[in-house]
C-alpha cells in the first residue's frame, strides 16, 4: 500500500498487560499494511472513555486520521457491570463510525478472566489488536473507493 496512512489507536488504560498486546498487534498489523504508516497511540482511562476520545479527534481541526483503533479489556467482577460497560463502549463506537463515516476497528477484550483476555490479546496467538487493525485497514479501503 503505498497511500499515506495515518492511524490513531485509542486503548484504555485498565489491565496494562493485556491492553499493552493489544496494542502492539494493532500497530503490527497496520505497519505490515503500510510499512510508512504513522500510529498515534492515546491511552483513556477505560472503555467508556474510547468512544469519546475518537469523537474528539473525528472533530477535530487540529488533528486528522485516516482509521481509528479502539483497543481495550473489560473483565467481569462480582456485578454485571462490565456487561453495561463494554455495550455502551461498543454502542458508541458503532454510531462514531457510522454517524461520522470513518474506518474503525474495535477490538475491546471482554472476558471472564484475565488468563482468558491474555489468550486473545497476545500477538502471538489470536492477536484481538491484530484484527481490530485489519477491520480499520479493510474499511479504509472501502473508505477510499467510495468516498475519497
Amino acid at each position: 500500500m503505498d497511500a499515506k496512512l495515518s492511524a490513531l489507536i485509542v486503548v484504555g488504560s485498565f489491565h496494562t498487560e493485556v491492553c499493552g498486546q493489544l496494542v502492539k498487534g494493532a500497530i503490527e498489523r497496520i505497519k505490515a499494511y503500510n510499512a510508512a504508516a504513522e500510529c498515534e497511540v492515546i491511552e483513556v482511562p477505560g472503555a467508556l472513555e474510547i468512544p469519546p476520545a475518537i469523537s474528539f479527534a473525528v472533530m477535530s481541526d487540529r488533528e486528522s486520521y485516516d482509521g481509528f483503533v479502539a483497543l481495550g479489556c473489560v473483565l467481569k467482577g462480582y456485578t454485571d457491570h462490565n456487561i453495561h460497560v463494554s455495550n455502551s463502549a461498543f454502542s458508541a463506537l458503532s454510531d462514531i463510525a457510522v454517524q461520522h463515516a470513518v474506518p474503525m476497528g474495535t477490538g475491546i477484550i471482554t472476558a471472564d478472566t484475565m488468563s482468558l483476555a491474555m489468550e486473545r490479546a497476545d500477538v502471538n496467538g489470536i492477536n484481538i489488536g491484530g484484527r481490530a487493525a485489519a477491520a480499520m485497514l479493510r474499511m479504509l479501503e472501502l473508505y477510499r473507493r467510495f468516498l475519497g
